[in-house]
């Protein structure tokens, strides 16, 4: 990370539980046992979280999700992409998006809170029912094995 971090822990890590660390005073950072430099930034659960890979002059963001379908659209996912905003300012700030979450990122480009979306191409994702993503899909609900 950069000169300008500051990392604080704000509760040591338990059996249960790994380290809760505060970045430049956004709390709620529990770094990733599986991957390297990988937080799992968990300052606005229950209602959503996501991960981020931390370089020297980049943050990378992964795995976003707003978990409750009722609460997206009302500014959640805005307000954790503006934490990690806060808790790196100087970094350069990106994704890689699905089709169906483009819009959001763009938004958050325009609005100043990531600086780029790295790919330029269509990558649907892997929710079949997604009518964005997979339109030529002739019915919206998934096969039975039975059928």
């Amino acid at each position: 990370m950069n000169i300008n971090t500051k990392i604080e822990t704000k509760k040591e890590a338990t059996k249960s539980r790994a380290k809760i660390v505060s970045i430049n005073d956004i709390a709620g950072f529990w770094d990733n046992p599986r991957y390297e430099n990988c937080w799992i930034y968990n300052g606005r659960m229950p209602e959503a979280n996501c991960w981020i890979f931390i370089n020297e002059n980049f943050v990378e963001i992964h795995n976003v999700m707003v978990y409750d379908s009722d609460a997206r659209g009302i500014g959640i996912g805005t307000a954790m992409i503006a934490d990690i905003r806060r808790a790196f300012p100087s970094h350069s700030i990106w994704v890689d998006s699905w089709n169906c979450t483009r819009g959001f990122w763009q938004k958050m480009i325009e609005i100043g809170k990531i600086d780029f979306i790295a790919n330029d191409y269509s990558w649907p994702c892997t929710n079949t029912t997604c009518t964005v993503c997979h339109k030529d899909r002739p019915t919206h609900a998934r096969r039975s094995v039975f059928e």
